[in-house]
């Protein structure tokens, strides 16, 4: 398991075009099968929670974004600590 609190150093926030932004992950739990929870970053600034899904067969992920926060759990069969 990976516990992971505060903005990580070595990673920059990246805006590739308009439709396009990484977020930064602010706090982090990874567990060993690839399954997380994360608060990030947020490109805008939602004042009213709004909820999103995404469900691929190698990765899935639901989240919250409100007042600039994202707040996410995913899965993804690559993110597996060995």
């Amino acid at each position: 398991m990976i516990v992971s609190f505060g903005r990580q150093k070595n990673v920059a926030t990246y805006h590739w075009n308009k439709n396009c932004f990484v977020s930064e992950p602010y706090f982090k739990i990874v567990l060993n099968n690839g399954f997380g929870f994360y608060i990030l970053n947020s490109y805008k600034k939602y004042w009213y929670p709004k909820p999103y899904g995404v469900m691929h067969k190698d990765y899935w992920e639901f989240g919250i974004n409100f007042a600039g926060w994202i707040f996410e759990i995913m899965w993804n069969k690559f993110f597996k600590i060995k």
